[in-house]
């Protein structure tokens, strides 16, 4: 049999939400009874109140919610079984062994831790945001050198055919104007000595002429 000391354990119920405080007072009580009955002793409780559920239960879309920490000998932990089942009240119960180390806190120590590790959390956020330099701006791109597209065109050698040599329209060659033919001086015939000799006669024999 295992040592009481060493045996815990912890039991969440969730009851109707609408039953009021007195008939929910009654009911956990009657929790308590039961637990104790069966050779149970409860050394923490935590009440949680009206909470809404993550999905519907019995078409229902809270509960409310409380936590039992107590020590029992584990063969009379079935014995808390058929009592909660049949309580109309209770829509869900569960039942886990702890660990003689473990650390028991409540739902408001909960919160308050969480909203504490929260808090510290946003504001290391924001001192690193703020740590932060300004970003740098980013260097402008360099504008790329344009470079001429060259289209590769394959050289295809075509030979090339002869060309046909049209007629030439045959000009009329100009009639050569005729050339002027120099004038030839004409050439006085000599005058025969028989006249020279005369025509000296007759000048020396004229009276009139002085010589």
């Amino acid at each position: 049999m295992e040592n009481l000391e060493t045996t815990k354990y912890e039991i969440m119920l969730i009851l109707l939400p609408d039953l009021g405080e007195e008939k929910t007072k009654n009911e956990l009580d009657e929790v308590r009874s039961v637990i104790s009955e069966n050779g149970g002793e409860i050394f923490n409780e935590d009440l949680w109140g009206v909470r809404e559920f993550a999905y519907r239960i019995k078409k229902l879309d809270e509960g409310y919610y409380a936590v039992f920490n107590f020590t029992m000998e584990p063969g009379k932990l079935k014995k808390l079984d058929k009592p909660l089942v049949l309580n109309q009240s209770v829509l869900r119960y569960l039942i886990v062994k702890t660990p003689n180390s473990h650390e028991i806190i409540t739902l408001e120590e909960y919160e308050e831790k969480a909203a504490k590790e929260k808090a510290e959390e946003d504001k290391k956020k924001e001192e690193k945001e703020k740590g932060k330099s300004a970003p740098r701006p980013k260097p402008k791109p360099k504008p790329k050198a344009k470079v001429e597209k060259v289209e590769k065109v394959e050289k295809v050698e075509k030979k090339e055919e002869p060309k046909k040599e049209e007629p030439k329209e045959e000009k009329p060659e100009k009639e050569e104007e005729p050339k002027e033919e120099p004038k030839k001086e004409e050439k006085k015939p000599a005058a025969k000595l028989d006249d020279v000799d005369e025509r000296l006669r007759s000048i020396i024999d004229d009276p009139d002429i002085s010589l």
